[in-house]
């Protein structure tokens, strides 16, 4: 492995020859690739593998949304990706078919009061209690976002995927943090198509605090709600 600082070339990313480059806070991070492999399909290994998989599309799905980004880029270590930090904290949670109720789509935070969670052909929706009951907040914070990912499981149709995961978000400017919100993320048309595939999901919501500028304050744990 070898670590080029100061690259004339840029930061680089991806496959040249047998060698593969990702950048690492502005550090290019090359390692040889092996030649050859042989893919072991002992059960255990494999579950691992599928489990693998599984959290990878999960950690993607939430970095589409960038405030959840710009959290978990608040706790990353030196030397790891916001990807990896995600997907290590992740990773222990996940099934080897699906995401789980234990996922988390936050590093921790306030806990999120949610009252009433739901998702329908073409929305979530929820009942928030007052955030005011779980922590202070000061006057800088003036707007809330709220963010979701549904993972879509059980297809109607066994030649569908087994899941499917989309990622929700939405602002809420001047929020009251004093009073209770009843919050509804509607699904575009692509969304809509997935969720009448299947008959099952679980809904991972967390919301967040922001100044008039855009910059986040605090935010809430996860709330996991999976239908029936």
């Amino acid at each position: 492995m070898a670590i080029l600082n100061g690259n004339v070339i840029g930061n680089m990313r991806g496959r040249l020859g047998n060698l593969s480059a990702r950048t690492v806070d502005g550090k290019t991070i090359m390692s040889a690739r092996p030649s050859s492999f042989n893919v072991n399909n002992d059960p255990a290994v494999t579950e691992v593998r599928q489990k693998f998989s599984v959290t990878v599309a999960l950690a993607k799905s939430i970095l589409t949304l960038t405030t959840l980004a710009a959290i978990w880029k608040t706790v990353k270590e030196s030397g790891m990706t916001v990807f990896n930090t995600i997907f290590k904290s992740n990773f222990p949670y996940s099934s080897a078919v699906k995401p789980t109720e234990n996922n988390i789509i936050t590093p921790g935070g306030f806990s999120l009061p949610v009252d009433v969670a739901a998702v329908a052909v073409d929305k979530v929706t929820a009942s928030i209690l007052a955030l005011n009951t779980e922590s202070v907040f000061t006057p800088e914070e003036v707007n809330l976002f709220a963010n979701a990912i549904v993972c879509f499981t059980d297809p109607t149709n066994p030649d569908d995927d087994p899941y499917q995961i989309i990622a929700l978000n939405k602002e809420v400017p001047g929020f009251n943090f004093n009073q209770a919100y009843d919050l509804q993320l509607d699904f575009d048309a692509k969304q809509k198509l997935i969720a009448a595939k299947y008959t099952k999901n679980i809904l991972l919501l967390s919301v967040a605090t922001k100044t008039a500028d855009g910059k986040v304050v605090q935010y809430s744990s996860t709330s996991p709600k999976a239908s029936a």
